[in-house]
């Protein structure tokens, strides 16, 4: 465990003075930069499965909570260096940090409204200095709860999920995403759990609670787990169930 990690967990004991340590941490450390340390090489290894798998790539790749953006380039970065032309890009967030923690997601104080908070402008600058073209990418803006609509569905062109990376946090926002993304999770379909790992082992917490109802109820689908990614991840992909 690292030193900062260390530290994280003894401040959660005082939820108010966690908040205030994180708050600060995020302010002064302003870089460009992921929280996920894992998370990009875990997007790459996902498309290299698909392409060894199928021998191309047609799905969409679908990101929920983007904090800076570093993630969603590195995507970006993976998909033209593996020269996966026909991917369309999709990341969603409030671009405001955290709602407020309700109901389970209340359970240690480990995350608060606010945390994360990254303006759109300043995500859509960091991708655009990095040479993504942001023509070719759609962000759409707003809690889950808000922007993930039946309307919004008609507003762009929505493809079948090839990767979709979930780093939102709560078990209710990894609900509202799942529920969401229903339509476009199939078999073949890869899903990145970003804080699988946050409550430790439990099912009964985060997103290992979310994704054992989720498949409950698309009980034509059966999971396989792949690997685990630094700091909290775990990834799956789906098949049609036998």
């Amino acid at each position: 465990m690292s030193v900062k990690s260390t530290i994280e967990d003894l401040l959660r004991n005082y939820p108010p003075l966690f908040q205030f340590a994180s708050k600060v941490y995020h302010k002064i450390n302003g870089s460009f930069r992921t929280l996920s340390p894992g998370a990009p090489g875990a997007i790459r290894k996902s498309f290299e499965y698909i392409l060894q798998r199928d021998g191309a790539v047609s799905g969409d790749y679908y990101e929920f909570g983007l904090f800076r953006g570093y993630t969603f380039l590195q995507a970006w970065n993976h998909c033209n260096e593996l020269k996966l032309g026909d991917v369309n890009f999709y990341g969603f967030d409030s671009f405001e940090g955290l709602p407020p923690a309700e109901g389970i997601d209340q359970v240690d104080g480990r995350f608060f409204e606010g945390q994360f908070a990254c303006s759109r402008e300043e995500v859509e600058k960091n991708l655009a200095g990095e040479g993504v073209d942001l023509a070719k990418v759609t962000l759409v803006e707003g809690y889950y709860e808000d922007s993930l609509t039946e309307p919004l569905r008609q507003q762009h062109p929505f493809k079948p999920a090839s990767v979709v990376l979930l780093d939102c946090d709560y078990y209710s926002s990894t609900v509202t995403a799942l529920n969401w993304m229903d339509p476009y999770i199939q078999p073949g379909t890869i899903l990145l759990f970003d804080d699988w790992f946050s409550y430790g082992e439990s099912n009964e917490l985060g997103q290992q609670k979310a994704y054992e109802e989720f498949l409950a109820r698309r009980p034509e689908l059966q999971s396989e787990a792949l690997w685990e990614f630094e700091n909290h991840g775990k990834g799956f992909v789906l098949s049609a169930a036998t």
